[in-house]
């Protein structure tokens, strides 16, 4: 697959040592994990970067750490200056530099927390990408809000005949069974489900990627309770139940031979050379986020997929630095939030049990899909709360920028960018609350400082890209993940339209890689 030979350390910019091959993909995410699984179907060699550590299940049950947790396996640091990252978030308050150097030893943990002084985003880190760290959901959008969001090269019918269907299959969907509402577990959902009726809103099943017959394990015994006491969203489930796509599409892809996977390898440059291969600076470190060696990579064609924050600044990065001059004017740009908000809902008079669990089971949207909100277990919040998550559409996008004072990237987002998505998800919350037996509370939280778990574009298909993600203005590369979406996914969760747009990507472009 590759061909490897050490090289002698020469000054700053020496490497340790130099690989080629054929394809290189930056990310393991849903786009990455697509890519690699197709290539590989196709008989087509290929190597997945992945900045992240692996989190395999193990017979023992103790892959994740806990949310809320002090395990510092929680959060990414890695080689990033630890102690801005919390003083810079205002809903967790005054901390301090000493508190934060206490907080975040240097590790390369599963979530990683992007402050900005106008929201801070959350990403997952790992192999699989967000996919271990979201809440499992898969929405299809409707129709009328795909159409206004997307470019009209995009054609509806064709995904609802053909991607989405694939997508779902590959990813393992399964719709919330019955026999779980009967649980005292569950009890929020059907409070949840219940309310939404009695408000006149529609609850709509959700299909979501579980193993229900490991949640069955967990409410037996038989396997470490993880969904069931909400330990699944913003983490990952011991006991396997939550099914990221390191072990849907990235396995089968592995399971071929023709994909290799390198965990805790992060690209730091890209370029392309005179030859027409691209070159990438990699560093290979350990889970402490210290450089156990520096890597030369050259590759004849190459895939950006590492999510909708990573992707864009490597991008931004390289066109700014001379690595990929040629890159266009929308690179960067049309950068959004998919309108995400999040709400919790104290239930006055909430059942005995608990703690209360997931996956959801329903969801409900407004009348016009454009905003969409569901539910979860707390998570650590107690058992008289539900936590509500929402999706509209943006307002107003942002844009990835070069910073030639700091030498960086740096995100361009005006606050109130999304500010018909709050209304929207907010009306919805409140219709619902104000028929829960009992009573309930809304509590808005995050109002003045949002959190982004969704981010979407900075390499937007049909603009920065073709209409099948390849990037304007040279020949062998290519964006095929979350920054391809055009800052949202039709108000609902993204990971299911990102599956089904890169695959139809791949369907045009797989013909390139033989």
């Amino acid at each position: 697959m590759s061909n490897r030979r050490a090289t002698t350390p020469a000054g700053p910019d020496h490497v340790d040592r130099e690989e080629r091959h054929g394809v290189v993909i930056i990310g393991s995410g849903v786009g990455g994990s697509v890519t690699a699984f197709r290539l590989a179907e196709a008989g087509v060699d290929n190597v997945v970067l992945e900045r992240g550590r692996r989190w395999p299940i193990t017979p023992a049950e103790n892959t994740f750490p806990r949310w809320p947790s002090p395990d510092p396996r929680l959060l990414w640091v890695g080689r990033r200056p630890p102690v801005p990252l919390l003083s810079r978030v205002p809903w967790l308050g005054s901390v301090t530099d000493a508190a934060a150097q206490k907080l975040l030893p240097r590790s390369t943990g599963l979530l990683d927390v992007l402050p900005h002084r106008n929201l801070t985003i959350v990403c997952g880190a790992g192999v699989g990408g967000g996919t271990l760290v979201y809440g499992g959901m898969l929405p299809q959008p409707r129709a009328e809000v795909f159409r206004r969001a997307f470019p009209a090269e995009l054609d509806y019918e064709e995904f609802d005949r053909t991607y989405y269907p694939r997508a779902r299959s590959r990813l393992g969907a399964t719709e919330f069974p019955d026999d779980l509402l009967a649980r005292s577990e569950y009890r929020s959902s059907e409070i949840w489900r219940d309310a939404l009726v009695d408000a006149g809103l529609s609850p709509e099943r959700v299909l979501s990627t579980f193993d229900f017959d490991r949640v069955r394990a967990e409410l037996n015994g038989t396997a470490r309770p993880s969904a069931v006491i909400g330990q699944y969203f913003l983490t990952g489930c011991d006991s396997g139940s939550k099914l990221s796509v390191d072990r849907t599409y990235l396995e089968r892809a592995e399971a071929t031979g023709r994909t290799e996977v390198r965990p805790l390898h992060e690209v730091t440059g890209i370029s392309q050379l005179a030859d027409g291969r691209y070159h990438l600076v990699v560093d290979h470190l350990d889970t402490g986020g210290a450089v156990l060696e520096k890597v030369a990579i050259t590759c004849d064609r190459l895939v950006l997929a590492a999510g909708g924050v990573h992707t864009a600044r490597m991008l931004v990065t390289a066109k700014a630095t001379g690595g990929l001059p040629r890159l266009n004017e929308f690179v960067g740009a049309q950068w959004g939030t998919n309108g995400d908000q999040m709400y919790t809902v104290k239930v006055k008079a909430m059942p005995p049990g608990g703690p209360h669990g997931g996956p959801p089971a329903f969801l409900t949207r407004s009348r016009d899909g454009t905003a969409m909100v569901t539910h979860g277990g707390g998570g650590g919040l107690g058992k008289s709360w539900i936590l509500v998550p929402g999706m509209g559409l943006p307002d107003r996008f942002g844009r990835w920028t070069w910073c030639s004072v700091t030498g960086r990237p740096q995100l361009e987002w005006a606050r109130g960018s999304d500010e018909s998505a709050h209304r929207a998800t907010k009306d919805l919350v409140h219709q619902m609350a104000r028929h829960v037996d009992g009573g309930a509370t809304v509590h808005d939280p995050l109002a003045a400082h949002p959190v982004v778990l969704h981010p979407l574009g900075g390499a937007v298909l049909t603009k920065a890209t073709d209409a099948y993600g390849r990037l304007h203005g040279y020949d062998g590369l290519y964006c095929l993940d979350s920054a391809l979406m055009p800052g949202s996914t039709a108000a609902v969760n993204p990971v299911l339209t990102i599956a089904a747009v890169v695959e139809r990507c791949l369907d045009h472009v797989v013909d390139d890689f033989r």
